[in-house]
């Protein structure tokens, strides 16, 4: 008798872990943070400090059904287009694994005429609705300006190849 509640008890103990799932990769909205404008760097670049993370993340590692890192698009499980649509400048962004930030990024609408160097940046418009493509702008044989892009970084391609959802 003892034997069988002894292995009962495992079997709830057992039931009750949870699995270790890796990393996540997650998208927050920024709830506050500065930006500057570093007037020294060639060209003109735009940086994001203070960062402070939404509680919860405009797209969840859930939400990802996979990254294609030829186009920096993630394709999602969710309609992101509706959400976003409406977003403007005031809206920054951070993509992060297990919650740190990788990287940050601004809303840039198609109605701005300005170009954003030095963050990456979401046109809400043109995404499609279970798309959201981050874009980079970079000028060729700029390497400052290409050591800022981040939307490959290792941590975030490592995560999403570890959970096969990396093309």
């Amino acid at each position: 008798m003892r034997q069988a509640i002894l292995y009962c008890l495992a079997i709830l103990l057992f039931a009750g872990c949870k699995k270790e799932q890796g990393s996540r990769v997650n998208i927050y909205l920024l709830k506050s943070f500065t930006s500057a404008v570093d007037t020294t760097t060639k060209p003109v670049t735009v940086a994001i400090t203070n960062p402070v993370l939404d509680d919860t993340p405009l797209v969840a590692d859930e939400d990802i059904r996979f990254y294609t890192r030829g186009t920096n698009t993630f394709t999602l499980r969710k309609d992101i287009k509706t959400v976003i649509q409406h977003y403007g400048p005031d809206k920054a962004f951070a993509v992060t694994v297990d919650n740190q930030p990788v990287y940050l990024g601004k809303f840039h609408p198609l109605y701005l005429s300005s170009m954003t160097f030095g963050v990456a940046t979401i046109a809400p418009e043109i995404n499609n609705n279970k798309e959201l493509k981050i874009d980079f702008i970079t000028i060729e044989g700029n390497s400052f300006l290409q050591q800022l892009d981040k939307r490959n970084d290792s941590r975030i391609i490592n995560t999403l190849k570890a959970s096969n959802r990396l093309r």
